[in-house]
């Protein structure tokens, strides 16, 4: 039987198309709270979603949809949460069989197959605008370190590897992925946590191999432990964790060079915000162009989406936002959730021109978190500003024909500003436009713009144009950089 990463097109897509269909008909409509709710307001019958390709027709949702007002305690509602009777009428084929002939062997038996599968143990935080748990089943740790063991055979890691882990210790994601990769992989780990000391006294007890380090700190670790004399030589593979940018692996790898490393393979890591597993870099491409961050078919769809509107991507969209649908978990249910991460460019099927595995690959160059960002006006305490939580406030309004929301630093105080430009639809009244459409950004996005602005289409082209100060990030939505 071919492995999880060799599977053939037509018997991966099988295989998805069945484990989506068991997840939204099996958990995630009848037992989360929030996905039920969801499902009915929006008219959609959980049998109708059958195959990956129906999942359009479930709207795409984010942490400020689940928790509207910044409540943490919200995210509760998207737990599955199941009753004995209950498992027993959805849960999938071999896990019923098991799970019955217990409950007619021994019932606690049986109560204790349930709660393996349905009753959340383990919690790490995650999020973007706020911080929010994430929950997990004995059986989802279960995926977590098959996907562990998936990871380090992309990175080439094996059992005879020491791994030194030096993300900063917490309930993360990262932090959890990590940890279970090297149970599943059989690797020897010492999860020091980033203080520079800490990391050094390991070096200097065990023959390290593999360095993890978080991807916007690693140069500054690296430089940090060559200063104190820390011993780097062994080390063959770099694991950056978040999605490095090409600043942050060119400085990392000087880093190294300054230190005496030479060889050492330089790998990025990322886990999407919501995720609970890990997509890793084959180490076969790492000598060249990066072939992505290979993900897991079976435990996930990994769909792009136009980040301004949350619709299928278009011809005109340069950059898509990263939906991802987890399968086979059951704790927090997170269905079409929309990860904050920009990709410019497709996710790559078919063969890895590298490692040749026949798994759906991310670009290495997205960009992570891009639509939720910092936000420290002149007056107000500091916050973040949910870029599609602006654009859905706009987009779609009927007296509004075009807009352009800018996020920049002000060169009165050097404190952060959120303009809004919006062109009136004809007959509207400018006045009343900038009030509601400032009342709307408030309530979508949890703060309210510096200035809304009535504009003209060559307004628009003149901001399009004088693009200092800023990026663009999506079509209508700018932000300093």
């Amino acid at each position: 039987m071919p492995t999880w990463d060799r599977r053939s097109p037509a018997a991966l897509a099988k295989l998805r198309d069945q484990a989506v269909r068991e997840q939204v008909r099996d958990v995630v409509a009848p037992f989360s709270p929030f996905w039920k709710e969801r499902f009915t307001e929006a008219g959609i019958k959980p049998h109708s979603v059958s195959r990956v390709r129906d999942l359009a027709k479930v709207p795409a949702v984010g942490e400020r949809d689940v928790c509207p007002d910044g409540d943490p305690a919200k995210a509760a509602r998207l737990v599955v949460q199941t009753t004995e009777t209950g498992y027993a009428l959805h849960a999938p084929g071999p896990s019923l069989r098991k799970a019955l002939w217990r409950r007619t062997a021994n019932v606690d038996a049986y109560k204790r197959q349930v709660e393996g599968d349905t009753r959340a143990t383990t919690y790490v935080f995650d999020g973007l605008g706020f911080r929010y748990p994430i929950a997990s089943t004995r059986s989802d740790l279960d995926l977590v370190a098959r996907a562990g063991a998936r990871l380090w055979q992309v990175f080439g890691v094996t059992s005879n590897d020491v791994i030194v882990n030096a993300l900063p210790l917490g309930p993360s994601t990262e932090q959890l992925a990590i940890q279970y990769a090297a149970i599943a992989g059989g690797s020897p780990a010492f999860h020091t946590g980033s203080d520079p000391e800490d990391v050094a006294r390991t070096l200097r007890l065990v023959p390290a191999s593999v360095l993890v380090v978080d991807a916007a700190g690693a140069s500054r670790l690296i430089d940090e432990l060559a200063d104190i004399g820390a011993p780097l030589t062994g080390l063959k593979t770099v694991v950056l964790v978040g999605a490095p940018t090409p600043v942050e692996r060119g400085a990392a790898r000087q880093a190294l060079v300054a230190a005496g490393v030479s060889g050492a393979v330089l790998l990025g890591a990322h886990a999407p915000s919501g995720a609970r597993v890990l997509w890793g870099e084959c180490r076969e491409s790492a000598a060249g162009v990066s072939a992505g961050y290979h993900t897991y078919p079976d435990m996930e769809v990994v769909q792009l989406l136009d980040p301004e509107t949350g619709d299928t991507p278009g011809a005109d969209v340069r950059t898509a936002e990263l939906v991802l649908t987890q399968l086979g978990f059951r704790g927090s249910a997170l269905l079409r959730w929309r990860t904050g991460d920009l990709v410019a460019g497709e996710i790559e099927t078919g063969r890895c021109s590298s490692c040749g595995r026949m798994t759906p690959r991310v670009p290495e160059t997205i960009a992570r978190a891009a639509l939720v960002t910092d936000y420290k006006p002149t007056r107000g305490s500091a916050t973040n500003v949910d870029l599609r939580a602006l654009a859905g406030a706009l987009v779609g309004r009927p007296d509004v024909v075009d807009w352009r929301g800018v996020l920049r630093t002000s060169q009165r105080d050097g404190a952060d500003e959120l303009l809004v430009h919006v062109v009136p639809a004809t007959g509207a009244d400018a006045a009343e436009v900038t009030v509601g459409v400032a009342r709307d950004v408030r309530v979508a996005a949890g703060t309210l713009p510096s200035q809304v602005i009535a504009a003209t289409p060559e307004d628009l082209a003149g901001i399009d144009a004088d693009a200092r100060g800023v990026q663009r990030v999506t079509r209508r939505l700018s932000v300093r950089m």
